[in-house]
């Protein structure tokens, strides 16, 4: 990426985050006591790079996560490179077994964040074209993992669209230099459709306005008929944030709340099966929540097939709706709509530099670069037939959520303190607390969930933390249940100083415990399993590379493959490592 644009581009851009690893972050393994260094459960054996099996490398960084192909009858690693390189890796060895590059128009290069998505033998990749650093378009493709090379049964698909602006005077484009693809690619499957819709999200490019949030949904049965148009391809739109006025009077265009409604976070909108087939859940990012206006920034929409979408509010408590501050009535007659807020009692925000003083809490979101839609919800189903999501936030908070009936909040706990304080200012202020996924799981009958979280400062404790999800009262309600690194020790101020990598759950060993592993980024990242039921640390493994933020580490059978970066080099490549349950 242009180094000009570093400033702007870190508020919305996870690829530019990997240039932190060699600015601000040291070595975690050096950070660690004894206590941590104590007998792992599980041992690790690194399957590559070795000097048996040295690694491919990457001229840039993996910032999508890999993937795993298993329609040819063993395990290949799919390695989406940001510079549009698609190659596979043999899951023993690493060794080489097939690469493609993204198609471009000619004199134009490919950038890949997004996260492929696999159906069957057939591998669809999200990328944008830039022509001398500047995005042209946004583009789909399939790659056929039988024969690998292009399937040209899909031609290359470019992306289109323009809505009309909520007043119905003007029209919306999609403009591609200000859109981006950071989400993942996300597949669904319909009763009558033989291969299903795809879900392609976009937010924005650094801060540069105009920008909204866009989803676009793509029948996969028209795409393969069609010619390549978009028009047949392309069967519905949604617009977050349907405005042609996009006025910026500040330094940055996401700290006023105009436009906006980016869907960006990296694990993309989640599907859940509902009677309707599957309904979608949409975590959108900074702006302007209007209800009038259809503006739905800083929210978590749920949309049913064809991208219908229906707020649900009541009309009457939300007629003198404020984006400033939202009627707290009116939030919660919403049934398809989740607007964030603190619960009564709860402290406002306030960072330690003092920007929020004289601001609301929605006003603080947007000024703060604290999001919601930074992360994506999990899907709880509780014991009672009721289900909840659970859904954290940039500010270190997390939501609990009545999942049939978004405007209810049972919850709000803050999991992480804000960073920064008075004579430890915080060094990225826009990066916030949280920026993931929970991965989720039940301890006796209550559900948990475990959601990582960082900081950076030198003051604030960080880590995992995992949260019981118990009745009382008949109402659902967090726990605290543990957090790792234990918060009065030394390393919980010295670890998770900036974006880990997602989560990955896997059940392994003699008693098949759930263990949770995450990448915490360093000059050479370090590797933690820690059991679930307990917080207990069972495995650690110091990485040859960084890691890499925000991509999941991937888990066949007892072999894990994570992202990773050198430092130095910037060379990127895949770390595996092969978990030796049996240990005691």
């Amino acid at each position: 990426m242009n180094k000009i644009v570093i400033k702007s581009a870190l508020r919305h851009f996870p690829a530019a985050v990997a240039l932190l690893a060699s600015i601000v972050l040291i070595s975690s393994a050096s950070l660690y006591s004894a206590e941590l260094d104590r007998p792992e459960y599980f041992k690790l054996q690194r399957l590559f790079p070795t000097d048996m099996h040295p690694s491919v490398t990457f001229d840039e960084s993996i910032i999508a996560s890999p993937v795993l192909d298993l329609s040819q009858g063993r395990p290949l690693v799919i390695v989406p490179a940001s510079n549009g390189i698609i190659a596979a890796l043999d899951g023993e060895t690493g060794a080489l077994d097939w690469q493609i590059s993204a198609p471009t128009p000619e004199g134009q290069q490919a950038q890949l964040i997004s996260t492929p998505a696999i159906i069957g033998n057939k591998l669809v990749i999200l990328y944008q074209c830039l022509e001398k650093g500047v995005r042209t378009s946004h583009r789909l493709a399939v790659i056929d993992l039988t024969k690998n090379q292009l399937d040209e049964a899909f031609p290359v698909l470019v992306l289109f669209a323009e809505k009309p602006e909520v007043d119905g005077v003007g029209t919306v484009k999609f403009n591609p230099p200000t859109a981006f693809s950071h989400s993942a690619v996300k597949h669904a499957v319909k009763p009558g459709s033989q291969l299903g819709y795809l879900y392609a999200a976009f937010g924005n490019s650094g801060d540069e306005q105009p920008y909204h949030g866009w989803l676009f949904e793509i029948d996969m049965d028209a795409w393969q008929l069609g010619s390549g148009s978009a028009k047949p391809a392309i069967s519905s739109v949604l617009l977050t944030t349907p405005e042609t006025e996009c006025p910026i009077t500040t330094e940055y265009g996401n700290q006023e709340m105009i436009c906006g409604g980016g869907i960006w976070t990296p694990p993309g909108p989640q599907i859940y099966p509902s009677d309707d087939e599957f309904e979608l859940f949409v975590p959108t990012g900074n702006g302007q929540i209007d209800l009038a206006r259809h503006d739905y920034a800083n929210t978590i929409m749920r949309l049913k097939p064809g991208l219908k979408f229906d707020s649900g509010c009541d009309a009457t408590v939300c007629a003198n709706f404020n984006p400033a501050n939202p009627d707290k009535a009116c939030m919660a007659s919403c049934k398809n709509l989740f607007i964030p807020r603190l619960l009564e009692g709860d402290a406002p925000l306030k960072p330690a530099s003092g920007e929020c003083d004289n601001k609301t809490f929605w006003e603080c979101l947007a000024w703060m670069d604290y999001d919601l839609g930074a992360s994506a919800p999990v899907k709880v189903d509780m014991d009672n037939g009721h289900s909840v999501l659970v859904q954290p936030s940039k500010d270190g908070g997390v939501y609990l959520i009545d999942a049939e009936h978004l405007g209810t909040q049972y919850d709000r706990l803050q999991i992480v303190d804000v960073c920064g304080t008075k004579a430890d200012e915080c060094k990225f202020g826009w990066m916030g607390m949280i920026v993931t996924q929970p991965v989720l799981t039940s301890i006796d009958v209550d559900p948990v969930v475990v959601i990582p979280t960082f900081v950076a400062d030198k003051t604030h404790p960080a880590g995992l933390v995992a949260l019981k999800i118990v009745l009382q009262e008949g109402q659902p309600k967090f726990k605290r249940f543990w957090q790792f690194p234990d918060p009065s020790s030394p390393e919980a101020v010295q670890a998770f100083r900036s974006h880990p990598s997602l989560p990955a759950i896997a059940a392994l060993g003699k008693n098949e415990d759930a263990t949770l592993w995450v990448v915490d980024i360093g000059n050479h990242g370090t590797l933690y399993g820690v059991r679930i039921k307990d917080g207990a640390l069972v495995a650690k493994q110091v990485l040859k590379g960084a890691g890499r933020q925000l991509s999941f580490p991937l888990i066949h059978g007892n072999n894990l493959y994570a992202a990773s970066i050198m430092p130095g080099t910037n060379k990127a490549m895949i770390e595996a490592y092969q978990i030796d349950a049996s240990s005691e």
